[in-house]
């Protein structure tokens, strides 16, 4: 069977531009880009981390289209805007979920095999050099678990799951999920 018709089978049409949230299209988006395994071996904070590729050659990573509260500088408040329009305005607050968001990602990814996948539209390296990549544990997508669990917000920049990532983003908004439970009285 072509790959084409599979995959309007599984109930993606175009997965570059979008998929759908069963295993079986998370491995049509992991086979149709590039892509290799890995061990995490140490988590910077919640959207940046090193692995160490089967060959043995070591990568840093930063999450594409997340951005966590930062851990280890300032925090800008105008930066996470809640459902209604106001700002994350306290800077301690945000450091806490900063803190959440790397202690969920050790959680999730610390010691584990991983899978790295890069997207076809955004660049290979961020002006860091590090690598800008999709991270895939346990047959899900961490990037967008950050998202749909409050830890980030979307980092807008060009990549193919940019609408999705929105998608989840507003959702944990309006449903106050994790940082978004934000009110003046924390």
């Amino acid at each position: 069977m072509s790959l084409g018709i599979f995959i309007s089978f599984s109930g993606c049409l175009d997965v570059s531009q979008y998929y759908c949230s069963n295993l079986d299209d998370y491995d049509n988006f992991i086979n149709n880009h590039e892509h290799f395994y890995a061990n995490v071996v140490k988590v910077v904070d919640g959207d940046t981390v090193y692995v160490v590729a089967e060959n043995g050659t070591e990568y840093k990573l930063r999450l594409l289209g997340v951005d966590t509260p930062e851990t280890y500088r300032k925090n800008s408040p105008n930066e996470y805007m809640m459902a209604d329009g106001r700002y994350i305005s306290n800077i301690t607050y945000l450091k806490v979920w900063g803190i959440n968001a790397k202690d969920y990602a050790k959680k999730e990814l610390d010691g584990k095999k991983v899978i790295v996948v890069f997207d076809n539209r955004a660049p290979k390296k961020d002006k860091y050099n590090r690598y800008l990549t999709y991270v895939f544990v346990d047959g899900e997508n961490f990037n967008e678990n950050l998202i749909k669990y409050g830890y980030a917000r979307v980092y807008i920049s060009n990549f193919e799951l940019k609408e999705k990532f929105l998608e989840e983003e507003k959702y944990a908004k309006e449903h106050r999920i994790g940082m978004w439970n934000y009110s003046d009285n924390n």
